[in-house]
């Protein structure tokens, strides 16, 4: 089981890296594609609860999002987005014998988690993303977009690693017991300042501003647990062990990237605000 997960881990961590890399379509590709396994994952969790969710209007919706982001059309985004919510709303009404409040709840909270995530990634990739951050670099080693993606991806690997490093090794205090008894505080601070220091170290390394840098590091270092935890309780009140078993040895795409599904949307905001 352990050589299984590390060589899925090897091989799944150098595909991304060359599609991180490559960009354009195929990175495009890659986030539509995962959140489309993300939201049916999702769905299968909710169907231990009895939910009645819209699945199949929500892969649609998904695949029309990214298509009209990649296509730079903000208005259709606008008009998708107030489409999707006015029928997972209206179907209450529409199909009230059998949809109930708390099935539009779900539909809402599924679509905004998973989509928020990886559009997140797919804007922050894109080159004119990017460009505002050229004025933060001392010299241009790598394309801006690249380098933002591979800090979350990085340092994102990085809380997780030393998180489990050092819980394994120091841990002692649970941290939340009662949504994922294996985490404990050690763990978690190791988490931390594994990822501030891979923030730092990587910025250093491709002459991007280290103070900037290191706020991204702190964001990461805080937002990525914490997605943990939130896939955690999902998986706690479904009464699973895996979202789904897509990637041999490390469960569903909802366990792989958990932690990068609440970093990413806060790292956007971050260079939204430094931009120019």
């Amino acid at each position: 089981m352990l050589s299984k997960r590390i060589t899925t881990g090897i091989i799944g961590a150098a595909f991304t890296i060359f599609v991180i890399y490559e960009g354009n379509w195929l990175f495009f590709a890659m986030m539509t594609i995962l959140a489309m396994l993300g939201w049916q994952e999702y769905v299968r969790l909710m169907k231990k609860m009895d939910a009645n969710l819209t699945v199949i209007p929500g892969h649609i919706w998904i695949v029309c999002l990214f298509f009209a982001y990649w296509f730079t059309n903000n208005k259709v985004i606008m008009l998708l987005s107030v489409i999707m919510m006015s029928w997972i709303l209206l179907r209450t009404v529409i199909r009230h014998e059998f949809v109930k409040p708390v099935d539009s709840a779900y539909s809402l909270y599924g679509l905004i988690y998973i989509v928020g995530g990886f559009l997140s990634m797919l804007v922050l990739r894109n080159s004119m993303i990017g460009d505002s951050l050229n004025q933060y670099f001392q010299t241009a080693m790598i394309e801006p977009s690249k380098f933002i993606v591979f800090l979350l991806v990085f340092s994102t690997w990085a809380s997780d690693t030393f998180a489990f490093a050092v819980g394994k090794l120091k841990g002692k205090k649970k941290l939340c017991p009662a949504v994922s008894p294996s985490k404990t505080v050690e763990g978690f601070f190791g988490g931390i300042l594994g990822t501030i220091i891979t923030a730092v170290v990587f910025s250093l390394i491709f002459k991007f501003s280290l103070l900037h840098g290191l706020v991204i590091g702190i964001i990461i270092a805080i937002m990525a647990p914490l997605g943990d935890l939130i896939e955690s309780i999902l998986k706690r009140v479904c009464d699973v062990k895996d979202s789904g078993n897509i990637i041999p040895g490390h469960g569903g795409i909802l366990d792989r990237f958990d932690s990068l599904l609440f970093a990413a949307p806060a790292v956007y905001v971050y260079v939204l605000l430094i931009g120019r």
